[in-house]
């Protein structure tokens, strides 16, 4: 089924800060960094941590807290732990458990009443820190709006609200696992139909807002390296060849678009700067990837990939 949305990896590049142990940052619309506060749509506030990594509250302007976690380093934003996010009346609108960046364990979504919508367990697949191909939820608990319990120890029928308290998805479940039909919606519009059988899709379809109907039979796929990420590393080895003797860990950021391309190719974090235009190079000149699928559709998908040379 359509994942359900989940606050994902903030991408912003900056060097000056990563030394100070308390800061805040104003960021536009289009998560840029600005220093002009009347300009600023939200802000964040970073605190070191003994471990190296950041907590973090992001506030809107009028000062409302609407996320608080933590995050691996303020260069990426890759989220790790318990993150929470709020409603702006202040109570809690999920709280979810990240690891490098991505959802990986219980997810609990509220109503903005502070009563629960919904528990899951999940198990995301993304970026370069996981050999998981396909994401997978297990659904634990889930009431409607009226407290009513539909799902109970992995049993029974899920239904998850938006702020609107519109049905977004839903389906059966059986001992955690989606079974038979699963429906989502998009205003208040047929979005998507899959069927299951103990979790696992059988077929599903897309009615896309382009006016078009993807049929698959994999719900949602990482993008990876034509061959395979070892035949990729093998490519980058031999692409830094001309780095013999240098010593560097470097953190790549980079786009796979739905063709399979590489664009927007970022060096995140280096520890050897003298390496860092021949990583860009590499990804650059490299083969087109397979595109990351959601639903039968090539998306866009943010990557990063950690590069280590050792000579």
């Amino acid at each position: 089924m359509r994942k359900l949305r989940y606050t994902l990896t903030l991408l912003v590049c900056f060097g000056f800060l990563t030394q100070a142990q308390e800061t805040t940052v104003y960021y536009h619309n289009n998560n840029e960094i600005t220093k002009n506060t009347d300009s600023a749509t939200y802000y964040i506030k970073f605190s070191k941590l003994d471990n190296g990594s950041f907590a973090f509250q992001r506030y809107c302007m009028d000062n409302i807290l609407k996320e608080k976690g933590t995050v691996q380093n303020i260069s990426t934003l890759i989220k790790d732990g318990e993150i929470t996010t709020f409603y702006t009346n202040g109570n809690i609108m999920d709280k979810t458990n990240f690891i490098a960046g991505l959802p990986g364990g219980i997810q609990i979504h509220y109503f903005a009443d502070g009563t629960v919508n919904y528990k899951t367990m999940v198990n995301s697949a993304g970026y370069g820190f996981t050999n998981q191909a396909e994401s997978d939820t297990k659904y634990l608990f889930c009431a409607t709006p009226d407290h009513q319990v539909i799902l109970e120890d992995g049993n029974g029928y899920f239904k998850a609200y938006n702020d609107q308290l519109e049905v977004i998805q839903e389906g059966a479940v059986v001992n955690t696992f989606a079974d038979g039909t699963w429906k989502g919606y998009e205003n208040n519009q047929l979005a998507f139909v899959e069927i299951y059988k103990n979790g696992v899709l059988i077929k599903g379809e897309n009615f896309s807002l382009d006016g078009n109907v993807y049929q698959y039979a994999q719900r949602n796929r990482r993008p990876e390296p034509k061959g395979g990420i070892n035949s990729f590393y093998n490519y980058i080895a031999s692409s830094l060849q001309s780095a013999y003797g240098i010593d560097a860990k470097i953190m790549m950021k980079f786009i796979v678009d739905p063709s399979g391309n590489l664009k927007n190719i970022e060096v995140i974090n280096s520890s050897n700067k003298k390496i860092n235009s021949l990583a860009i190079s590499a990804l650059k000149n490299a083969p087109k990837w397979n595109p990351a699928i959601e639903q039968g559709k090539p998306i866009q998908f943010a990557y990063y990939m950690p590069i280590n040379i050792k000579n």
